[in-house]
């Protein structure tokens, strides 16, 4: 999967401008973003029937979930994170008490718990770098989440997962670059509340 030149240039411009933007919150405030997007979360999924759910452990300035994600587990819904598998992800059962170990990039993983096959989850919490008001991802690069979710593509929302977004309103860009296997949000919560790109939200 190898961007245009032109496509590749801007993507890397826009990582190294958001996220040394994201980078640069202060403390006090990034921990008061976070607990706005764990509330509008936490809103639209509480209450509900159980759900089988990814997210992801935050690391380089991505939204801290984990007060949202352990309210959700409380609340009976099953909480996967990502497991990096050659070129691709898993997703394993993950509980506040769970094992974790840091993988090649020094993100923390489950150790321990059953895996969950991406086509069989009902919501997917994203980490990106920027989004754009119609959907677009970027991500840090490495191609993961749209690799795994790249069956996405040809199957209606009603028999796939929801794949939502999660970021600060900063990271909203006036558009993004699109490649014929960039897998589009559904979705993205920000301490803005939620925003959909689809009829289904």
């Amino acid at each position: 999967m190898k961007s245009s030149a032109g496509s590749g240039t801007i993507k890397r411009a826009l990582r190294q401008e958001l996220q040394a933007a994201r980078q640069a919150l202060a403390t006090a405030e990034r921990a008061r973003l976070d607990l706005q997007i764990c509330a509008h979360l936490l809103r639209a999924m509480e209450p509900g029937p159980a759900l089988a759910l990814a997210a992801y452990h935050a690391c380089r300035g991505e939204p801290d979930l984990a007060p949202a994600l352990t309210a959700l587990d409380r609340a009976g819904h099953r909480v996967h994170l990502p497991v990096l598998v050659e070129s691709a992800l898993q997703f394993r059962r993950w509980t506040p008490e769970a094992r974790l170990r840091a993988n090649r990039y020094g993100i923390p993983e489950p150790v321990d718990g059953a895996d969950c096959p991406a086509r069989d989850l009902d919501c997917v919490l994203m980490p990106l770098v920027a989004f754009s008001a119609l959907g677009g991802r970027l991500g840090m690069g490495g191609g993961y989440y749209d690799r795994s979710f790249a069956f996405c593509l040809q199957q209606p929302i009603a028999e796939r997962p929801r794949l939502i977004g999660v970021a600060y309103g900063l990271q909203l860009v006036d558009s993004l670059p699109v490649e014929r296997w960039d897998v589009p949000l559904d979705g993205v919560v920000t301490e803005r509340g939620m925003l959909w790109f689809d009829d289904g939200g």
